[in-house]
């Protein structure tokens, strides 16, 4: 969920950015790789993980923020999450 209350599914084996995409839900994005940290933003409540470790694009205090890549990251509970507005 959004905060501003839309919503949509995110299997647990899709990244958080396919599954907004597949929804309409635009998140900004460009390496799709988490070197470039264009989909950054926020998780306000609930888990994610990174399978395959923290992306270079993100620095351990912005994970300590709540800060996520979303091109990277898979939810693993409900999550209520903050996207950045897209840059065009």
């Amino acid at each position: 969920m959004l905060p501003g209350g839309e919503n949509f599914e995110c299997p647990q084996n899709k990244p958080i950015l396919d599954a907004a995409h597949a929804a309409d839900i635009l998140i900004s994005y460009s390496c799709r790789g988490g070197l470039c940290g264009s989909c950054k933003g926020r998780v306000i409540a609930g888990e994610i993980v990174y399978p395959n470790g923290v992306p270079a694009a993100i620095s351990a205090a912005e994970v300590k923020q709540g800060q996520v890549l979303f091109c990277s990251a898979y939810a693993t509970s409900d999550l209520t999450i903050e996207i950045l507005k897209p840059v065009f």
